[in-house]
Parts: C-alpha cells; structure tokens; sequence
C-alpha cells in the first residue's frame, strides 16, 4: 500500500497524492527556475515563455505565457501537478482548470 502525502497550498487547500508528481506544468518563470533547483526539473512537461533558467529549461514545451495559456494544451499533457502563481497567473484560468478535473495545484 502506497503512503498517501499531504501538501496545503497558498489558499489553504488540501492536496493529497500517494505517488510522487512525475508531470508537473510550472505556469511562471520562477517557478520552473525553483522546481529545477529542488531536483525536479527533468519532470516539468509544460511551463510558460521566459522560463529560460536553467539553459535545460529552453526545451520544455511552451504552454503560453504566465497571464494567458493554452487550456487545451495543458490538459492535452496530462499533468500531475500544476504549479501556479497565487498573486500572477489569473484566477478566473485556474479555477476553470480545477473545475475541469486538472488537479494538484500549489
């Protein structure tokens, strides 16, 4: 049996999984720049334009920009996780993605 593992999100929303995340959409710049730094850069699948560091990160399928991104796109890569920017990425984009099953957001 698998161990399940409980992360809580910038809104205080409980996000459980019993595998690890192995596609990950980063949806800012910075983000992609951190997940490269904690290690899990080889599983980011979709990120934004201007995500350029590190230079493995200019191969990364674009998905759009971190204000307007192709939802199609993203579903179309059947991501694990999605990491999203609370104060960046706009609200009304994310909510649509959760209402359409795209789960695990941080």
């Amino acid at each position: 049996m698998a161990a399940q593992s409980h992360v809580f999100d910038d809104q205080g929303t409980k996000f459980s999984t019993s595998k690890p995340a192995r596609r990950i959409i980063s949806l800012a710049p910075h983000l992609t720049e951190m997940l490269f730094s904690a290690g899990a850069g080889k599983y980011i699948v979709g990120t934004v334009s201007y995500s350029d560091y590190p230079d493995s990160a200019k191969s990364i399928k674009r998905i759009g920009s971190y204000n307007k991104f192709g939802l199609e796109e993203i579903i179309t890569l059947k991501p694990d996780l999605i990491v999203a920017w609370e104060t960046g990425n706009p609200h009304h984009i994310i909510e649509k993605l959760k209402s359409l099953g795209v789960y695990g957001f941080c």
